[in-house]
């Protein structure tokens, strides 16, 4: 059965960082779900909004477990 595209108006609650809650349909994301799945999972089963919050927290993630990595490239 198809259905009408909802226009997600986005919010997140005090509390609840991972979550992301549509008001108009309900629906709720979870960021830490999205955080193992490959590249092209996420590009073709994942909502823009979720894949941006997800690269986001990876690159945190990355310089948090790598402090110098950028730092001995220098010419």
């Amino acid at each position: 059965m198809m259905t009408k595209r909802c226009r997600h108006e986005l919010e997140t609650k005090d509390g609840y960082p991972d979550d992301i809650i549509c008001q108009k349909c309900q629906t709720i994301w979870t960021i830490s779900d999205y955080m193992d799945w490959s590249a092209k999972d996420l590009q073709h089963h994942a909502p823009l909004f979720i894949r941006r919050e997800v690269l986001k927290r990876q690159a945190e993630q990355f310089n948090k477990e790598n402090p110098v990595y950028y730092e001995g490239e220098t010419k």
